[in-house]
Formats: C-alpha cells, structure tokens, sequence
C-alpha cells in the first residue's frame, strides 16, 4: 500500500492533493511536525497490518 492510498484509506482524506494543500497552508514548523506524524504512524500500521498468505495448490 503506497503512502497516498494509506492516507485515503485509513486517515479519511479525500486524495493526496488534500493532504499536500494541508500542508503547504501550515507554517514551516507546524508543517515538518506533520509530516514526521505521518511517516510514524504509516510506519506503524505496516508494522500491525495483517499479512495476506498465497499457498499454491498443485
């Protein structure tokens, strides 16, 4: 899952375009705090997500 569909899925934006208009109206700091919250709990929920299994039947 690639960060932008994450960012749709699991954190209710309406595209990427949303999050990156968020962010460029945010000043440096706030903007910088934002996005490293946004690559942790990426991060985390790689980390948590459940893993699909593929077993081949011959």
């Amino acid at each position: 899952m690639t960060f932008a569909t994450w960012l749709i899925k699991e954190k209710g934006f309406v595209s990427k375009a949303q999050f990156d208009s968020l962010v460029n109206t945010l000043p440096y700091e706030g903007r910088r705090k934002l996005i490293i919250y946004y690559k942790i709990e990426y991060e985390h929920y790689l980390d948590t997500r459940p893993m699909q299994l593929e077993l081949e039947i011959k």
